[in-house]
């Protein structure tokens, strides 16, 4: 005869998580407090009032930036179902897009419900990368050896005497130098010295600048920045026209440093030489360059 075994157990009632039942509003309470998406210049102060409202009782609300806490409060008894509280806190530094939300759990720590928005922090500088500017040759002129930071224009030698009122600066590469090894250079107008180039009725900016070791150029990611290290750098010690890092006595080494420099119409500006093609006074040779200018 076959046995016939009978399985028996219990099936354990778990609480379904309520997820959203708490609701949370944002009060316009003047200038400075966010109820909704919003654009702001980098470190602009962002205030935020708001009301938490739950039939559950609430632990814990903090508010999130790209979901991480960066403020938490613990309530109180009296305050579990229904809490208010005013906060106020900077944008990021950095350009980029944040979100921002008011999350209430409970004593576990399980979610209840949240409320945000988008904060997108707009640079307050112009970011110009990739810039490609060319040994300047002598027979047809054409080579791109001007820059203007204001429009983030090349410009030909040919294309020059018309717009010489915007150029910050060329690049050329040196073979005049004394004592020193030819060389990629940077210069304003005033200090110029390539003698093919008549630019005697130009406009000549009087542009300046300076290397400098710190901090990276990935690191200057604000108006604030250019200026605090432009006014830090360049009160002392700036030059019109600059090569070699100090020391260095390899031809043509720019490539790999940082040049904070200020224009005529007092911006403050940084570059980066990411590239320089060859050792090399002839046409067709070039550098690359990253650009950061105050708006």
């Amino acid at each position: 005869m076959m046995a016939v075994w009978t399985l028996t157990g219990c099936l354990k009632k778990v609480d379904i998580i309520n997820s959203n039942i708490a609701e949370i509003t944002f009060n316009n309470s003047g200038t400075k407090f966010v109820t909704s998406d919003i654009t702001v210049n980098p470190k602009d102060s962002l205030y935020f009032d708001f009301v938490a409202k739950c039939v559950k009782d609430m632990k814990y609300i903090s508010i999130q930036r790209n979901g991480t806490d960066i403020v938490r409060d613990t309530l109180t008894v009296s305050t579990r179902n229904l809490y208010s509280a005013v906060k106020k806190l900077m944008a990021d530094s950095a350009a980029g897009v944040y979100t921002y939300n008011v999350v209430a759990k409970d004593t576990g720590g399980i979610y209840l419900g949240s409320a945000g928005f988008t904060v997108t922090v707009s640079a307050d500088f112009y970011y110009y990368p990739d810039i490609r500017m060319y040994v300047p040759d002598t027979v047809a002129k054409s080579a791109k050896a001007y820059y203007s930071a204001s429009t983030n224009q090349t410009y030909s030698y040919s294309e020059g005497a018309a717009n010489s009122a915007k150029i910050d600066f060329g690049y050329f590469y040196d073979t005049t130098s004394t004592g020193t090894p030819p060389r990629h250079t940077i210069y304003a107008l005033t200090a110029s010295t390539f003698v093919p180039y008549d630019i005697s009725t130009w406009t000549k900016n009087a542009t300046v600048f300076k290397r400098i070791t710190a901090p990276a150029f990935t690191a200057i990611t604000s108006s604030a920045e250019l200026q605090k290290q432009g006014v830090l750098n360049l009160t002392s010690g700036a030059l019109s026209k600059v090569s070699c890092a100090t020391g260095v006595t390899t031809a043509g080494k720019l490539t790999g440093n940082t040049y904070m420099f200020k224009t005529a119409q007092g911006k403050y500006g940084a570059i980066f030489v990411i590239y320089t093609s060859a050792d090399s006074p002839l046409p067709g040779n070039y550098m690359t360059i990253d650009v950061k200018i105050q708006k």
